[in-house]
């Protein structure tokens, strides 16, 4: 049951809640100062990786409909800001799945957190730079750094039923 529900956490954009430990438990597993989640891991991509994601990945790109093709960029200050900042908010969501209480194991969780971490400060660049093309690649990258986590711990759902 324990393999299911992490397995469901990452396939289904955290379709199962996971429990963070007490406090207490926290602190003497880190062996650092305690701290109190807020959010479990489905929380935290509904809540967090999902909408600030969406901030990047609608920033760039083309719309083509009847009427012609439209070409989306980031055109102020404040929208690379929100960019920018999008990115920082993923890049240290990256640092939050591998916390105790949130990190399904230090292999393959570990490492797609570690990845979504570097593809977030690349998009991160990409928007100080305001470098439309980059940011371009960067958030495709990140995307693709999203699916192939979900789409390995979907695999095990695959293989559990």
């Amino acid at each position: 049951m324990r393999r299911i529900s992490i397995v469901l956490a990452m396939a289904v954009l955290c379709a199962c809640e996971s429990k963070a430990p007490a406090p207490s438990e926290t602190a003497s597993k880190t062996g650092g100062p305690e701290f109190h989640e807020v959010a479990d891991v489905k929380e935290l991509m509904n809540w967090v990786l999902d909408p600030y994601s969406d901030v990047i990945w609608e920033a760039v790109g083309s719309i083509t409909d009847e009427s012609g093709t439209k070409e989306l960029a980031p055109e102020t200050d404040e929208e690379w800001t929100n960019i920018r900042n999008a990115a920082a908010v993923i890049a240290e969501s990256g640092n939050l799945l591998l916390m105790p209480g949130r990190a399904r194991d230090q292999d393959d969780w570990a490492k797609h957190s570690h990845a979504l971490t570097k593809a977030a400060q690349a998009v991160l660049a990409a928007a100080e730079a305001k470098d439309t093309e980059s940011l371009f690649t960067t958030g495709g990258d990140m995307y693709l750094v999203c699916t192939e986590c979900h789409s390995q711990y979907a695999l095990e759902i695959k293989k559990i039923e």
